[in-house]
């Protein structure tokens, strides 16, 4: 009998594979999936485990510092060989064709493992990086920023625009929280921004079953809902670095990715806040500017999407229960996120386009092709570019 998604840990969804109530089979092809305080010092064990016997390590300076020479050190001490391509530490990363390019270029044909050594633009690389070569990866991470650990695609800048590309899911995830829980403050806050954003990424989900009968999974919209709840009532804690609630933002960003996995593709994560904060992300990068972190932008997007089903209240099927734009609102200000548009740097002309032309980012209905269907955006764009950028 398959036991209740809801009654396993994070580590034991790890190689997972059951016949789910919503009529499909669902898969987890992760193998290794551990979150704990002094992981990292498993490592050489874990990469045995999984068959690597020469590693191709892809670190900037930062997270080489952090976490990238200890995971040398003990690699060596193991004696399994290894090299590898340490970008500098500054300007930011981003994930496009040069630092593609620039690991590949790096790889040698006797690497048989790749071990990331970061968060999100070393974990995209990696990631891409298997799926082209074949070479199976693993991810240490170094901070809990984002909810592309577990997923099976690849957010790339190419030739200025971000797309996203299909590719594999890890072998392992490595999350010491002693690592994350010194992560900067921002990246900590990006990390609940984009848990928190699962509540109106779910709500969309909900109001296209509702309105277009697409598919959804009850069981893994449970899965997701208790994870950010987790999250939402130790938001205060994470202020102080609290360990554990580190853990449970750690924790949902990983089951975040695997819900992605379980229903092939992004639903329950990624809605109209997603939508808008790459839609800022890409203008920012337009112009050759530096962006807020993706997550930092989620969790503001989810204060817009919330006041969006505000505004459209009387217009959503009867009985349907939007996302609680307070609850979004506590949780955010609770850690000392960013609740605004205005708090990231986004303009006032940038914002009221974004309302508009942010479900071109992708077809996915949410609740701004529903309010653009009932011909509503126009005014409510201008409701809350008024409501945002007041004084």
């Amino acid at each position: 009998m398959k036991r209740n998604l809801l009654d396993l840990a994070p580590a034991e969804f790890a190689g997972l594979k059951f016949q789910c109530s919503c009529g499909k089979e669902h898969s987890v092809e992760i193998r290794k999936i551990l979150i704990e305080s002094g992981c990292l010092k498993k490592l050489p064990q874990v990469i045995k485990e999984l068959g690597g016997t020469r590693v191709f390590l892809i670190a900037d300076e930062n997270t080489f510092s952090v976490a990238g020479r200890e995971a040398r050190e003990l690699l060596e001490q193991a004696g399994i060989p290894l090299h590898g391509k340490v970008f500098p530490g500054s300007p930011t990363l981003v994930p496009n064709e040069f630092v593609l390019g620039a690991v590949l270029a790096a790889m040698e044909p006797e690497d048989d493992f790749i071990l990331a050594v970061g968060s999100g633009c070393l974990n995209d690389t990696a990631k891409l990086l298997s799926a082209r070569t074949g070479v199976p990866y693993m991810i240490a991470a170094t901070a809990p920023s984002m909810d592309g650990y577990a997923s099976t695609v690849s957010p790339m800048i190419l030739d200025g625009k971000k797309i996203t590309k299909p590719a594999v899911y890890p072998m392992a995830i490595l999350a010491d929280t002693a690592i994350l829980k010194d992560a900067p403050m921002t990246m900590l806050t990006a990390g609940l921004g984009d848990i928190i954003g699962k509540y109106t990424a779910l709500a969309d989900w909900r109001l296209s079953r509702d309105i277009n009968g697409e598919y959804y999974c009850e069981e893994a919209v449970s899965l997701m809902e208790r994870a950010v709840e987790k999250c939402a009532e130790s938001a205060a804690l994470l202020k102080s670095r609290d360990e554990e609630a580190v853990r449970y933002v750690t924790e949902a960003l990983i089951l975040s990715g695997v819900a992605m996995g379980l229903v092939g593709n992004s639903r329950p994560a990624s809605g109209a806040e997603h939508h808008f904060a790459h839609y800022w992300e890409v203008d920012f990068l337009s112009r050759g500017e530096e962006h807020a972190l993706h997550g930092n932008s989620v969790g503001a997007a989810a204060v817009v999407s919330a006041s969006l089903y505000e505004l459209a209240a009387s217009e959503l099927p009867q009985g349907f229960a939007p996302p609680d734009k307070q609850r979004i609102l506590s949780a955010l200000q609770a850690a000392g996120a960013c609740i605004s548009p205005k708090e990231l740097g986004i303009s006032r002309a940038l914002f009221c386009e974004s309302v508009l032309h942010a479900m071109e980012i992708r077809e996915r209905f949410t609740i701004l092709r529903f309010l653009a269907k009932k011909q509503l955006l126009s005014a409510c764009a201008t409701e809350l570019t008024n409501r945002f950028y007041q004084g």
